[in-house]
This record gives structure tokens, sequence and C-alpha cells, in this order.
């Protein structure tokens, strides 16, 4: 399985500004690290919840199983086009469900075209999740030396707070 995007986010689910306030940092020294920091929570929130925080497009490569292809990612705007070992094939799809299900007959390799994302703007995120990369950004900022007597993994907070854009997973 393959899920790569296909034009970059226009915006970042936080702003630089917005990260520099909640890290209480007035100086620019530190603005790559801290929107490389913001890249990085985002991607792990993104992955996590199996959501796209910014609305783009996005392409998952990966083998038919069962009736057809679960899209990974939500909120699923559109399917823009589906392909069978490089042959188009109708879209037939229930965008509303989670996990949207992209029906398919044939067997292979199938390759689904779409759009995901809860808006082009920060603010259009809901407010969990932005605050949930914040936090992180926070932990990732604070614990850039990474000591072994650190506590290692998702921070609790940040996972109490995305919890409820979760996918329920059997």
């Amino acid at each position: 399985m393959t899920l790569t995007d296909l034009s970059p986010p226009p915006s970042g689910p936080v702003s630089l500004a917005a990260a520099k306030t909640f890290l209480r940092v007035d100086h620019a020294d530190e603005d790559d690290l801290i929107q490389n920091l913001i890249d990085a929570a985002a991607r792990q929130i993104e992955a996590r919840c199996g959501v796209s925080l910014i609305t783009r497009a996005q392409r998952l490569t990966k083998p038919v199983c069962g009736a057809g292809v679960y899209l990974n990612r939500y909120p699923v705007v559109s399917i823009d086009a589906v392909e069978n070992d490089g042959t188009s094939i109708p879209i037939d799809a229930n965008l509303r469900a989670r996990p949207v299900l992209v029906r398919v007959k044939q067997s292979g390799d199938v390759q689904v075209d779409f759009t995901a994302g809860f808006g082009i703007a920060p603010d259009d995120i809901p407010t969990l999740l932005r605050q949930g990369v914040l936090l992180l950004v926070a932990h990732l900022y604070e614990h850039r030396g990474a000591e072994p007597e650190l506590p290692m993994g998702f921070p609790m907070m940040v996972d109490a707070l995305i919890q409820p854009y979760r996918g329920i997973r059997l």
C-alpha cells in the first residue's frame, strides 16, 4: 500500500506564528526547526487518526482485497479517478462512510486518486486536532535531545485530544 500526496497542502495545520506563540518563542532563530516540527507533528497526527488535516489531492495504490479498496484517509471530499492495472474504471463509493470503500470488481493493483481534508485553512481543522498538533510540536521542541531517562512514545495528552478522530479498527 502506498499513499502519496499529488500536491502539497496549501498551508500547514497551524501557522508558524501560532506555534511560536504556543511555545513562547519570540525570536526567528529557530523558525526552520519549528516549521519542521509542525510538519512532523501534522504527519504523525494524520497517520495516527487516518485523517487529512488540510485538503489536498492524494493517491492510494494497493491490491484489491475483497470487494474493493478502503481509503485510509478521512474526510474524503471527492474521488477523482480509479484505475485497475492502468485501466480506468467507474467510480463506485459512498463518500459518507468511514472508511470509504471504493468497490472494484477486478483483481490486481488499484490506484485511487482522491481529495481529502477538513479544509484549506487551519481554522477549518477541528480544534482538538489543531491543539493536538500544537501539543505534539511542544513535546518535540522540548525533547529535542531525547535523553534516555525521558519517557518516549506518543504523549498521552495528545492521544487523549485526538481520540475522537481515530478510526475504530477491528
